[in-house]
């Protein structure tokens, strides 16, 4: 990764070490830079320093408010291999938890449901909604242990826009301060995601490293090449999509021209009612990134963000969710239209997959030359550069 002359530059908290001579055609200006080299997107190592440097330390977007609307629901997951059990509490707070038994660090849920309480099934030891230690069986047997104090231990849990963010991190910025520090609150406020509802969560696995997701979602340059059967012809201007791009210290924001995204870009119901009104019409689109893998997108009907994880360096898992707004729910044949959403959803999806596992396999190669950048990959270009000062350890969001 590194030649014995190459001058280097060392993560403060991972002490990766990065050849500062081979990425300084990356850090150059777009007119003269080029992409990451390969390794970047295959390297053990780098998922490592990216593991510590962004997923236990941002905040991380990991589903929709309305998805656990009752006390005691729950789901569980994992995100770059620490489990994680996110329930609403009896009181009807949302709390996230080490999903990590602290007898033997099994699962104390699986999947999703409904509970009172969450047992572990190796020695049935019980915590209530909060993650407090209940009882264990055979309890005089354990001489050593404070049942009183015990408990799982709790991830800081917020929410923004409709949308659950955890964090890793003990201490650091509240959600609040994370999200206006680069001012993305006021930048997406007038799309309203806290005013829509969720109607359907999508899930890939795809084997390409996660950094290409967000890649891939702010490449103008191939929109109109792979996405020309969906919505690459509905009013889609890629010499414009940039024109009215806001880039702020850690992501970007941008209005721009496009249709919906649905079959011929019809608004299967109509615009948002606070978005009917504006002087774009149904060919209205936004998109705002936050790091370090949430990417939102709005139509002039539906917001639909995507976030990236890896679970390994070459696979990654993609989430997607189709938000509408909640005056849409009475509109008449209301699930059929929906089905057509979520089919269009995956079918466009697929055509971005499709060329991220074809970038992956390209990295490997031995006659892989990275590219310079095209003036349509300002975006990619600017994510790639903010991406390399946080890995270096010159983030300021800490």
């Amino acid at each position: 990764m590194k030649s014995a002359r190459a001058a280097t530059g060392k993560n403060r908290s991972s002490g990766l070490a990065i050849d500062l001579d081979e990425i300084a055609a990356t850090r150059r200006s777009l007119r003269e830079a080029r992409h990451l080299p390969g390794y970047f997107y295959s390297a053990p190592e780098i998922l490592a320093a990216e593991r510590e440097q962004f997923f236990m330390r941002d905040w991380l977007a990991v589903g929709r408010v309305e998805e656990l609307p009752n006390p005691g629901d729950y789901r569980t997951f994992e995100i770059v291999g620490e489990p994680v059990l996110l329930v609403r509490n009896a009181a009807g707070a949302l709390k996230a938890l080490a999903n990590v038994c602290r007898h033997r660090g099994v699962a104390v849920a699986e999947g999703s449901g409904n509970a009172k309480r969450f047992t572990c099934p190796y020695h049935a030891w019980t915590y209530d909604l909060d993650g407090r230690l209940l009882g264990a069986s055979k309890a005089a047997g354990l001489a050593h242990a404070d049942i009183a104090g015990c408990r799982l231990p709790e991830l800081r849990c917020d929410t923004w826009g409709g949308f659950v963010f955890i964090s890793f991190a003990a201490d650091g910025p509240t959600l609040a301060e994370y999200l206006d520090a680069d001012g993305y609150r006021a930048s997406v406020a007038y799309v309203r995601p806290e005013d829509m509802v969720v109607v359907d969560t999508y899930t890939y696995e795809v084997d390409a490293n996660w950094k290409l997701v967000p890649e891939n979602l702010a490449d103008v340059y191939h929109v109109d090449v792979i996405h020309r059967s969906t919505f690459g012809l509905t009013g889609y201007r890629p010499d414009q999509a940039t024109a009215e791009l806001t880039l702020t210290k850690y992501g970007w924001h941008k209005e721009y021209v496009s249709g919906t995204m649905a079959p011929d870009a019809e608004l299967l119901f109509g615009p948002a009612p606070w978005l009917a009104a504006h002087e774009k019409g149904k060919l209205f689109a936004f998109s705002a990134f936050l790091r370090p893998n949430f990417y939102l997108f709005a139509r002039a009907d539906m917001v639909q963000p995507w976030v990236a994880y890896p679970l390994t360096p070459t696979r990654s898992q993609v989430i997607g969710w189709t938000c509408l707004p909640k005056e849409f729910l009475g509109q008449p044949a209301f699930k059929e239209k929906v089905t057509i959403l979520k089919a269009f959803a995956r079918r466009f999806a697929e055509e971005d997959f499709s060329l991220m596992r074809a970038m992956q396999r390209g990295f490997a190669s031995r006659n892989f030359v990275r590219g310079p950048f095209h003036e349509l990959e300002t975006m990619i270009h600017h994510r790639i550069n903010r991406y390399l000062d946080a890995l270096l350890g010159d983030g300021e969001l800490r």
